[in-house]
């Protein structure tokens, strides 16, 4: 039984006959009633008194009849929904991030992709980088965005892993620092200002690696704020109240009362990487880490 010996047996029910099914379906009545016998010897019983006209149901006919219309709506609407979830799911995706990352990099992405691709819909979650393993784990996102301090780091095994960049960090100091007017900083000169740290949070790694690198040289700046994320961080840094580390990644359409210089002697370096789950379908996955990969080229 197939949902077109049903669709064909009903219709010859709703029209009467078999010529007038046929002429419905702009089919030939031959081919019609073929159908409707061949399944009729798959039922090992007869669908129609085919002594009556207008045709009449046997009582195996009308016990078909009484089910075959709701049967044959499911199927089609389960069809059409299942169409329906593939054109949306390869039309959308859903990406979560460190905000470091939207000052440029996944921005000018997402224009980018827009413009090949103007149909598509992006949902954005601003997630640390160690909280996203869930949301991917579940593929209620389909893309993270990590800034991760070191590169053989490895949230978990069930995701894939994809360098995106390698980021160093530079200095962000006030505009009228002094600081600005030097040929170049070292670190000494850059931890004599109140540091500000971010992101304060307990489980992010970041500001114990950062102070982690400078005990290694013996440097132990003073702590002005502890601030939530990058933003607040810069928008003090502005202010006057202090200096930080970001990534050079974050230097190009970023505030203008902030001035960003390389530290010559402190060479730390950040990792940005996509993660995803390998067993999440949908297609725009790759093209949007491809895309960002051509971005940073």
């Amino acid at each position: 039984m197939n949902i077109k010996q049903l669709k064909y047996f009903c219709k010859v029910v709703q029209c009467g006959s078999i010529s007038a099914a046929a002429n419905d379906l702009a089919l030939a009545p031959p081919a019609v009633s073929m159908l409707i016998a061949a399944f009729e010897k798959e039922l090992n019983g007869t669908l129609f008194d085919r002594s009556s006209r207008p045709l009449k149901l046997t009582k195996l006919g009308e016990f078909i009849y009484q089910r075959a219309p709701e049967i044959i709506f499911d199927i089609e609407k389960l069809e059409h929904d299942a169409l329906n979830y593939v054109n949306a799911r390869s039309a959308s995706l859903s990406i979560c991030f460190v905000r470091s990352l939207m000052f440029n990099l996944i921005p000018e992405t997402i224009k980018r992709h827009l413009e090949m691709n103007s149909h598509m819909q992006f949902t954005l979650k601003e997630v640390l980088s160690e909280y996203q393993v869930p949301y991917l784990q579940d593929q209620s996102f389909d893309i993270g965005f990590s800034r991760l301090m070191y590169s053989d780091e490895h949230p978990t095994p069930e995701l894939c892993k994809e360098l995106i960049l390698v980021d160093p960090l530079i200095a962000a100091v006030p505009r009228n620092h002094y600081l600005t007017r030097k040929r170049f900083i070292t670190l000494r000169d850059f931890c004599s200002s109140p540091f500000i740290i971010y992101p304060c949070d307990p489980k992010s790694d970041y500001a114990s690696c950062i102070f982690g690198k400078f005990d290694e040289l013996g440097i132990h700046p003073a702590i002005s704020h502890r601030v939530v994320e990058i933003h607040t961080a810069l928008a003090l840094v502005g202010a006057g109240l202090g200096v930080t580390l970001v990534g050079a990644s974050t230097v190009e359409n970023n505030r203008q009362d902030v001035v960003f210089l390389p530290i010559e002697d402190f060479k730390c370096l950040s990792y940005i990487y996509a993660l995803y789950n390998p067993r999440n379908t949908n297609p725009n996955i790759r093209a949007f880490i491809d895309e960002m990969k051509q971005r940073v080229c």
